[in-house]
C-alpha cells in the first residue's frame, strides 16, 4: 500500500465548504489518476477549474474521479462565520483529523493571501512533532492535478443536483464544523 495524501480545496459560494480528496494507494495508481485528469486539458490549458469548464467536460472529469481510488471528506460549517474565521475553523478540523488519519502529506491550493495563516493554524493543531511528520504544502492548481478533483467535488457540492448525484458512488464522509 502506498502513502496517504490529502488534496484540499474549498468553495466560498453558498457557505464555506472544504473538500479533502484522500488518496491512499500505490503511487502508480496516483500517477494514472493524474494522467487521466491531465488528458482532459484543452490545448494551452494548464489546469482544470470547474467554474470555467463546459458541462460535457465536467461530466468527463467527474467520471474519472468517480472511478478513481479516492475517498472524500467534506467539512462544512454548522453556522455562518466570516470567511477568515470559516477557513480557520475548517482547516483546524482538517488538521485534527490528520492527527488521527496520519497522511504523509496535505496539499492545499495556493492562495498567497491566506498561506501564512493556513500554515500557522496547521502547525498549531498538529503540534511541533506532528508538523514535522505530516508534510503540508501549498501548490498552485496547475502543479497538482488532484487539486482539480477537490475543486470539482467542491463545485458539485455548491451546485447541488444533478451534480452531486454524479458523486454518489464516492466514499464520502462529512463533518460539520461548529
Amino acid at each position: 500500500m502506498g502513502e496517504m495524501h490529502w488534496f484540499v480545496d474549498e468553495t466560498k459560494s453558498s457557505g464555506f465548504v472544504v473538500v479533502v480528496v484522500v488518496v491512499a494507494v500505490p503511487s502508480a495508481a496516483v500517477t494514472s489518476v493524474r494522467r487521466a485528469l491531465r488528458s482532459r486539458l484543452r490545448p494551452g490549458q494548464r489546469c482544470l477549474h470547474f467554474t470555467k469548464e463546459s458541462d460535457p467536460a465536467r461530466r468527463s472529469v467527474l467520471a474519472i474521479v468517480a472511478c478513481s481510488p479516492v475517498s472524500v471528506h467534506v467539512y462544512h460549517l454548522g453556522r455562518k462565520l466570516s470567511l477568515p474565521t470559516a477557513r480557520e475553523a475548517c482547516l483546524r478540523a482538517v488538521a485534527r483529523d490528520a492527527l488521527l488519519q496520519r497522511p504523509q502529506r496535505i496539499v492545499i491550493e495556493r492562495d498567497e493571501s491566506v498561506q501564512a495563516s493556513d500554515e500557522r493554524w496547521l502547525r498549531e493543531e498538529l503540534g511541533p512533532r506532528r508538523a514535522r511528520d505530516i508534510e503540508f504544502q501549498h501548490l498552485a492548481k496547475h502543479e497538482e492535478p488532484l487539486l482539480w478533483a477537490a475543486d470539482a467535488i467542491a463545485w458539485c457540492i455548491q451546485r447541488g443536483q444533478p451534480w452531486t448525484g454524479l458523486l454518489a458512488d464516492l466514499d464520502t464522509a462529512t463533518t460539520t464544523v461548529a
